[in-house]
């Protein structure tokens, strides 16, 4: 006969909802002792057994007895359900049992749910599972981070995570996490992605604050904490700077605690680490990190394979357009690992000898390893190897050559996880030998004891290492409290006297270090090293140079007088000498310098050359020849323009002054950046000043309508200006009115006017440049191209010559017109420098922007006029000037660019080497 308990039921205490039955669910108030009973038996229960009953807590889905207790009789009390697992979801199975077992046939339980309301009861950041709050300690864009939340009233609900950037007015959403489950009353979230927030936050301060929200998806509505608040984890300090932009999934790493099996812990990949990371010279480079190699971004059984293949046609090795997508999603993975080696492996089908298929498979792996490699992957990190017909995917001998397509292929493996698996590759920059400088390695979650699977020599948590051998050192380096490991490093430069033959320190020698950081999981070969630091010499190089050409670069004139002609035929010889002679008269000097050993900021060692020469220099004339084809340019395209139109007889005077340079130039070694991230690579940054006081002086005078024009002069030949000055002169005498009659029938005045008109060019093109590159780095991390334009003053001198005549001579009369004429034009100077395979040019930019005018013309107060002309509706002012006319004249100057002209009349192409590849 069966016996023992059949329904259990609430005693005493708070029920959220009227009658349960033994399959049903009963919801009390947490934190609130309850006393179940067991309120029906099984008919062959005898009171003795009533009295051994054992009450069992299980697990909701009843897989497992977290606990069982045994009361003296067939009650259980003081059963409280905290305010941490109340929620949306049964957190037990109560079950009265007389065997102390789960009898799943009779189901003499409830389900219980404690409810309470919502609360969110702490948040914070942190760089571990459950760690220590990050408080003010920031991080940067592409750190792991974890989000901790305990809760109330939440456990088994969906959550929404929103993710704010705190700021003035409006706050900023940044990201957000959806369906996050609360397990066991706690959020624990691990974020692996932070690099996704760089794109909306990178224009923000160099430090940020985020914080959440956290919607329940049941309620929709926000949750709060005990101060009625619904902003939480205030705050997580974001540094403005990119340590990777690799990106894993994110994770709930919230363990339900309830009914979880014990694992077997000792798996080969329980004996591993998961993270290496460097900390050098205030940058944080990531050189391993396991939850970001996987190409679906999560890790999985296969991690550590990137699981694509590429195939070939029959007898090819071509890489096939259908293919090229493939590769170009292997690069961009390899690209967001840039430390871990690669092979290739490429592969035929069985037709052919086994020496053909030899050639033809390292011909594939060949050709995929090159269009790799044009995808920006590190051809130093790839393996490329063919294995012929040895390894056939699939060996049925009946295939056809069209199905046996899926033999031809390459495959892609990560060489970390083998017994034979290749060092990763980390360069730095380090003072020499006396001034040696520490490394901090941190290795994450190493973990061996006990979960080796070689118990006779297991791997070890210490890390053995080699100073410039791989030769182990006996004292193995000890992590710390922070999983960091702190060797020195130095590089072969120290205390010589001259550094000359580290001028190109990325092509001198470096001094390497070897460390032995194996496990089961990963570079299970403890006697092969897993990681290479390769320190180069942290010297800084300074070149200075001045150059100042002693005559100048060009000097054009007409129709002078004779001592300004001598004057000018001087200049000109010692141009015309330059030119024969291809050689300048220069005053020269450079200057350099190199710093090394660098401790605290503060070089300790020097070098130093300097030296000053006045005298010819053949080699300047070579670098500044563009000069002085730019100042025949200005000089040949302005007085051509003019000439061309008639004005052969016009004094002009046209003097190009000539250039004071000074160029500055330093490069040194520095970590390399892609994506903004640094990476473990090294290149050299070279930062070039160039300045000019001037680049070109200039200083040109031309008459415009041929001559001055004198007390008696009448009109100007037309022979002899341009049309849109003529158009301007013969304006501006239409609005004087030639003879016009000023005064009254006692003083009659008749005035003869003429205008005379100058265009000056002066000033000088000045400028300062500056950029700067590094030759590892992506052009997104650099300067080296930067414009700049300045604008040149442009005069036009307008004035106005008259003969008086007066009708009848009662008294003498002072009187003048007055013409004024503002000129809007300017010389447009502009400068490129531009960089490519073949080195580094300047490429100078020089117009002539056109000139339109304003003009004025006025009759002066010693014009008395009691009843005359002007009409006295044009006298605005009988005690000022009486103002005649004025107006604006569109083009007296067309626009020219002088560079291009140039370059269309000669044939070159006008640009300065600055340094050559």
């Amino acid at each position: 006969m069966a016996k023992g308990p059949k329904k259990i039921g609430l005693s005493v205490g708070e029920r959220y909802y009227k009658g349960s039955s033994n399959n049903g669910v009963i919801a009390v108030t947490a934190d609130v002792a309850h006393a179940f009973e067991v309120t029906e038996w099984l008919p062959g229960t005898t009171d003795a057994q009533k009295n051994d009953t054992s009450w069992l807590f299980e697990d909701a889905k009843r897989t497992k007895v977290l606990t069982s207790t045994k009361t003296g009789g067939p009650s259980l009390r003081a059963f409280a359900v905290p305010k941490k697992l109340c929620g949306s979801v049964p957190m037990y199975y109560l079950e009265a049992s007389l065997s102390g077992l789960m009898e799943k046939s009779i189901n003499a339980g409830l389900l219980v749910r404690g409810i309470c309301g919502q609360l969110i009861v702490k948040s914070n950041w942190s760089k571990s599972y459950k760690g220590a709050p990050l408080g003010t300690s920031p991080i940067r864009f592409g750190d792991d981070v974890h989000l901790h939340v305990e809760t109330e009233g939440l456990n088994g609900n969906r959550l929404t995570v929103q993710i704010f950037r705190r700021k003035w007015f409006t706050d900023e959403p940044v990201d957000t996490l959806y369906n996050v489950l609360c397990e066991n009353g706690e959020i624990n979230y691990l974020i692996r992605n932070t690099y996704k927030w760089y794109a909306a936050l990178k224009s923000g301060p160099s430090e940020q604050e985020l914080y959440i929200k956290i919607i329940d998806n049941h309620t929709k509505t926000y949750v709060k904490d005990s101060r009625n608040q619904d902003i939480h984890a205030r705050f997580l300090r974001l540094e403005n700077k990119v340590v990777t932009s690799a990106m894993a999934q994110s994770t709930n790493l919230t363990v339900a605690t309830v009914g979880e099996p014990l694992k077997n812990l000792k798996q080969p990949d329980h004996c591993k680490f998961t993270k290496i990371e460097i900390s050098d010279l205030g940058e944080r480079v990531p050189v391993f990190d396991e939850g970001k190699i996987d190409a679906k971004g999560q890790i999985t059984e296969s991690k550590f394979y990137i699981d694509e293949k590429i195939n070939y046609d029959f007898d090819a090795f071509k890489v096939r357009d259908v293919d090229k997508k493939k590769l170009d999603k292997i690069a961009e993975v390899l690209m967001k690992i840039p430390y871990i080696p690669v092979e290739l492996g490429s592969h035929t089908d069985r037709f052919g000898t086994a020496e053909y298929n030899l050639q033809l498979s390292e011909k594939r792996a060949k050709a995929a390893m090159d269009y790799l490699i044009s995808r920006n992957v590190d051809a130093s990190r790839i393996v490329s190897k063919g294995y012929g017909k040895t390894m056939l995917a699939n060996p049925d001998p009946n295939l056809d050559k069209k199905e046996s397509l899926v033999n031809r292929r390459t495959t892609i493996k990560l060489l970390i996880f083998t017994h034979n698996a290749l060092s990763m590759q980390y360069e730095t920059i380090a003072p020499g030998l006396s001034k040696a400088r520490e490394l901090p390695i941190q290795i994450a979650n190493f973990k061996t004891a006990g979960l080796c699977n070689f118990p006779s020599n297991p791997h070890q948590v210490n890390v053995p290492y080699g100073n410039l051998v791989q030769k182990k050192e006996k004292t193995p380096l000890q992590l710390d409290g922070k999983e960091t490991i702190h060797p020195k490093i130095y590089s072969p430069l120290d205390d010589k006297e001259h550094a000359y033959e580290y001028i190109w320190p990325m092509s001198t020698t470096y001094n390497s270090f070897f460390f032995y950081i194996n496990s089961c999981a990963y570079f299970t070969n403890r006697d092969k090293h897993s990681l290479v630091v390769k320190a180069y010499s942290d010297i800084k190089w300074r070149l200075t140079f001045f150059l100042k050409l002693n005559n100048a670069l060009s000097v054009k004139w007409q129709n002078l007088s004779p001592a300004e002609h001598k004057e000018m035929q001087k200049k000109a010889g010692k141009e015309g000498a330059e030119r024969r002679w291809k050689q300048k008269d220069a005053t020269f000097g450079f200057s350099l310098t190199s710093d090394w050993n660098s401790q605290k900021g503060a070089y300790t060692a020097h070098d130093e050359f300097k030296k000053e020469h006045e005298g010819k220099f053949k080699k300047l004339y070579d670098l500044f020849s563009s000069l002085n084809s730019i100042a025949d340019g200005i000089t040949n395209v302005t007085k051509g323009t003019v000439r061309g139109i008639g004005f052969d007889k016009l004094p002009v005077k046209f003097e190009v002054e000539p250039p004071n340079l000074d160029l500055d130039a330093t490069w040194m070694l520095q970590r390399a950046k892609k994506d903004r991230a640094p990476i473990a690579r090294v290149g050299t940054r070279i930062d070039i000043g160039f300045h000019a006081q001037p680049l070109i002086g200039l200083e040109v005078t031309i008459d415009l309508l041929g001559a001055l024009i004198g007390a008696a002069a009448g009109a100007v030949s037309g022979g002899t200006a341009s049309q849109p000055v003529l158009k301007f002169y013969y304006l501006l005498k239409d609005k004087l009115k030639t003879g016009l009659k000023l005064g009254n029938d006692d003083v009659g005045f008749k005035a003869n006017a003429d205008i005379f008109m100058n265009l000056k060019i002066f000033s000088r093109i000045s400028t300062d440049v500056g950029f700067g590159f590094n030759t590892v780095s992506g052009r997104e991390d650099d300067t080296f191209k930067i414009e700049a334009t300045n604008k040149l003053g442009v005069v036009l001198e307008a004035g106005v010559i008259i003969k008086g005549e007066l009708a009848m001579v009662v008294v003498k009369v002072d009187g003048y017109f007055e013409a004024s004429a503002s000129a809007r034009a300017s010389v447009t100077f502009g400068h490129g420098v531009y960089y490519d395979d073949k080195g580094l040019y300047y490429k100078p930019k020089l117009g002539f922007d056109g000139m339109d005018a304003d003009y004025v013309i006025t009759a002066s107060v010693g014009l008395a006029a009691k009843k005359g002309v002007p009409a006295a509706e044009v006298i605005k002012d009988k005690k000022g000037d009486w103002v005649i006319a004025k107006g604006d004249f569109k083009g007296i100057i067309p626009k020219f660019d002088v560079i291009e002209s140039l370059e269309e009349v000669s044939g070159i192409t006008i640009q300065v080497p600055l340094m050559r590849n």
